[in-house]
Formats: C-alpha cells, structure tokens, sequence
C-alpha cells in the first residue's frame, strides 16, 4: 500500500469513526495534526486520493450524514436546519449552498422525497 493510500485510510477512520467532521469548528489543522502530518502535506495527500480539497472533502462528509438523517423518520421532528447544525455546519446558508451544490437540490426536497425509505 503507498504511503498516500495508509494517510487516506488514516483521515477515514478520524472522520468517519470519530465523527470530527460534526464539529463546526474541526479545522484542517487539527485534522493534520491528528494525523501527524503538515498541513501542507495532507491537503497535497487529499488532492490526489479523494480529488479535492479538505473542505470540499468535509463537506461530503456532512452531506452524506444530513442526506441519512433526513431519510430517517426518527429524525422527522427535527427542523431541516436542526439537521444541518447536527451534522457540523455553523449557519443555514452554508448547509443549504452546500446541500445543493453536491446533490442538485435543497435539504427540504430531499428530505420530501426521501422520508419514506
């Protein structure tokens, strides 16, 4: 396995098993330093094994949290920008811009379309 797979294998297990990407505030400094790398070091590690950047790569994970808990009908009291606070965004227009860029429409339709799965 090459080095830049064992950093990505590395930057999975701290952002998926740890859920830091929840955390508003979780910075691309702190995740370097977790991983005992520069910072320098692990966006070039981010470019070549996921192809973007590490907010980008942040923001995929959140995304793909919101989408889960917006399908789950035990999340259906919950308010869609409930949902994105939950899942580590700070503000509704980030979680929105964010939402749409990546799965081509707003948290409402989603969840709309989606609840009953």
């Amino acid at each position: 396995m090459k080095e830049k797979e064992r950093y990505k294998e590395q930057i999975d297990k701290i952002l998926i098993s740890k859920k830091s990407y929840r955390v508003a505030s979780f910075s691309a400094a702190q995740l370097a330093e977790m991983t005992g790398m520069s910072i320098y070091k692990m966006s070039r590690v981010m470019k070549a094994e996921y192809g973007m950047s590490y907010a980008d790569v942040i923001h995929e994970y959140r995304i793909e949290d919101a989408k889960r808990l917006l399908k789950d009908s035990s999340y259906a009291t919950h308010t869609v920008d409930e949902i994105g606070i939950l899942v580590g965004f700070s503000n509704r227009q980030s979680f929105f811009s964010a939402f749409k860029r990546i799965t081509g429409c707003t948290p409402q339709k989603f969840r709309q379309d989606n609840i009953n799965e």
